[in-house]
């Protein structure tokens, strides 16, 4: 059964910590929930005009104090293994499940592919939506299939990976006119039993460079552990929603005019973060590190009132005191991206959805 909350505090449902209320808040746990929900007498006038399906608020910003769209939760958090071969293993994960846990299950359980994820808030719903990633693995990279209420026509329907349109922190499911009506019941996923590490970001490839034995997904999860805790909020204590911006992705053009601003700014590039990617449509880009144009241009460790930025990791915008308003938080984003913008000609696109 579904629980309806009205007059509801924002503050348990981000991760940011900003308070405030929203009038309508819906705990569900199946498609036969939401089924009700949207064809019954109590809410479905409501929930019909606008609605907005949450995780655990990890990647979201509420900008006003009162928020009158009504919230949609998943509180079912069951892991279904559906069949298992000498190389494989098919898992079914509902939308309410925390992600950390379904890795941390996968890792002790000596399956692959999800390990590099280690640590991210958030549950699998909002994974499969955003396409999450660290460490050079995207959560889309595991995904079979993902299903799906369909709000229009009351019914469940499976979307295969194929037309998920996955792309870098982007989904069907996040900016086509499929975000309007699908809701994520469960994700199907596919790991791995051999063994296949991406080590190819940050230390890891130096930290397990001298390694002689075969390593597990629980070596590299607690390698993960460690660095994203060295580096990283805890967001029981400072309240954050992860990275705020995304990496920049630009043509060879606009990565020459880079490194003329570089040049102008006098400062080194030799150890900017660069990484060669392939676009949509196979073009050749370059992707860049939004933290490193945050840190070269003198934000890192910045403060202001209650907001702030995170001194070990400037890509993270924090609330400071616990107390800040959803509009600090997005004004302090906004001098950000302009600065950026007038210093080196790279616009920051929020990762981080801003809800009114």
């Amino acid at each position: 059964m579904f629980r309806i909350h009205t007059g509801h505090q924002l503050k348990p449902l981000n991760t940011m910590g900003i308070d405030g209320t929203v009038d309508t808040y819906v705990e569900w746990s199946s498609a036969a929930d939401l089924h009700c929900l949207f064809t019954g007498p109590d809410l479905s006038h409501v929930v019909r005009q606008s609605f907005k399906s949450i995780g655990s608020g990890s990647n979201m910003l509420f900008t006003r104090y009162r928020v009158h769209t009504p919230l949609l939760r998943c509180v079912n958090d069951t892991i279904s293994l559906v069949s298992e071969t000498d190389t494989d293993v098919i898992l079914t994960v509902s939308a309410g499940c925390e992600l950390d846990r379904l890795v941390e299950h996968t890792c002790y359980n000596g399956w692959w592919g999800l390990e590099n994820l280690s640590l991210i808030p958030g549950t699998v719903g909002g994974a499969t939506v955003q396409n999450v990633g660290a460490y050079g693995v995207e959560f889309g990279n595991r995904v079979v299939s993902v299903t799906c209420y369909d709000t229009e026509t009351d019914r469940t329907i499976d979307i295969p990976v194929c037309d998920m349109a996955y792309g870098y922190r982007d989904s069907a499911l996040k900016h086509s006119p499929l975000s309007k009506r699908m809701i994520v019941v469960w994700t199907t996923l596919r790991l791995s039993k051999c063994p296949a590490p991406v080590l190819t970001y940050g230390r890891l490839s130096e930290f397990f460079a001298d390694r002689d034995e075969q390593l597990s997904p629980v070596d590299v999860r607690d390698e993960i552990i460690r660095t994203r805790r060295a580096k990283l909020p805890d967001v029981g204590i400072t309240g954050s929603a992860g990275s705020f911006f995304k990496n920049p992705v630009v043509s060879a053009d606009e990565y020459n005019i880079v490194l003329s601003n570089a040049r102008r700014l006098g400062i080194d590039t030799s150890a900017m973060p660069v990484h060669h990617v392939t676009g949509p449509d196979g073009e050749p880009l370059i992707k860049l590190s939004a933290a490193w144009f945050i840190d070269k241009s003198g934000w890192k460790g910045y403060r202001r009132w209650n907001v702030g930025t995170w001194p070990g990791q400037p890509l993270v915008l924090v609330n400071i005191t616990g107390y800040a308003a959803g509009i600090e938080i997005q004004a302090l984003a906004a001098d950000i991206i302009a600065d950026i913008s007038d210093k080196w000609g790279i616009t920051l696109t929020p990762e981080v959805e801003y809800i009114k």
